[in-house]
């Protein structure tokens, strides 16, 4: 099947990824991390591109940005190119460094910029020989707490989320940051609609109009009705509907919530801010709480609530 076109605009906010040819480490030495991301500053300076997180492992790269004029391949060409260049001349090497094309998943980021953010910044302590994200030094983790980097990294849209004070904004990140260790891979972030995107059906919609139906763009199937999910999980829970969506903490309703929050983010495919919206909650708490379930899903629930809606 041939390679789908990248979409590429304006604020476009994308997931990189990009691995070492055939499993290869492209990194071997502080230098080789620090010439990387001496590249990634250039590039990002020359490009106006923003840098929200990175994460760069011994063979493969996680990058957030947001691309403005310049498109994100000629970005990534002038890092990536550059950087093999560097690493050939170091080892007396030839050929590809890097593993195809880097895969870039435009994604949707007031749904996803918390999550993304803790899973790249995580991503050291998922490895077979498990690494203290803390202290990890080639991530933008301690930028956000408050760390000199030599990459200018766009902080502040995150931390505002958690508070109004930098202090308070810090130490609410590190809970978020310490409540998605339990977290593993994955798969989600990666298996994109149409293999591109990542975000709700009204995204892609917006990408489709944004690019003026450009690039063939899939659509998911039909999806299910906030409310219906309301109902059916009020009554498969034994709560009142009305008492699950208010703002009251009763921990009886949390196993509740965390299905509802879940499900109306994968079945409704409501985005992150509106469904703190519909739930009177924070958008930092929605986002905790949907990683929290995903960690441990009830798959009995989720089945019987299936079958219910299906009926």
């Amino acid at each position: 099947m041939a390679r789908k076109p990248r979409i590429e605009f304006s604020g476009a906010f994308y997931h990189v990824i990009s691995r070492g040819n055939q499993r290869q480490n492209i990194f071997h030495d502080k230098p080789d991390h620090q010439a990387y991301l001496d590249r990634l500053e250039h590039y990002r300076n020359k490009y106006q591109v923003t840098v929200y997180a990175f994460v760069l492992m011994s063979n493969h790269i996680h990058l957030l940005i947001e691309t403005q004029d310049t498109p994100l391949s000629k970005f990534m060409q002038g890092v990536q190119f550059t950087y093999a260049q560097y690493y050939n001349r170091k080892y007396l090497k030839v050929g590809h460094l890097f593993q195809g094309r880097y895969k870039a998943i435009l994604c949707d980021r007031d749904a996803y910029l918390l999550e993304l953010v803790r899973y790249l910044h995580l991503n050291p302590s998922r490895m077979k020989r498990r690494m203290d994200p803390w202290r990890y030094p080639w991530s933008s983790h301690r930028v956000y707490m408050g760390d000199d980097c030599s990459v200018g990294i766009e902080k502040s849209l995150v931390l505002g989320q958690f508070g109004k004070t930098e202090g308070r904004a810090r130490r609410a990140y590190l809970r978020f940051m310490r409540e998605g260790v339990r977290i593993k891979h994955e798969e989600r972030y990666y298996e994109a609609v149409d293999q591109r995107f990542l975000g709700d059906e009204r995204f892609i919609e917006r990408i489709g109009s944004r690019t003026e139906g450009k690039g063939e763009i899939e659509k998911r199937g039909k999806k299910i009705p906030f409310s219906e999910l309301v109902g059916v999980v009020a009554k498969e829970y034994g709560v009142d509907p009305d008492i699950l969506l208010g703002r009251g903490l009763n921990r009886s309703l949390s196993g509740a919530r965390l299905m509802l929050v879940y499900l109306g983010r994968e079945w409704s495919r409501i985005s992150n801010r509106e469904l703190a919206r519909r739930m009177s909650r924070d958008p930092s708490l929605v986002s905790r709480l949907y990683s929290r379930y995903t960690a441990s899903r009830d798959m009995r629930v989720e089945s019987k609530i299936i079958s219910i809606l299906k009926r």
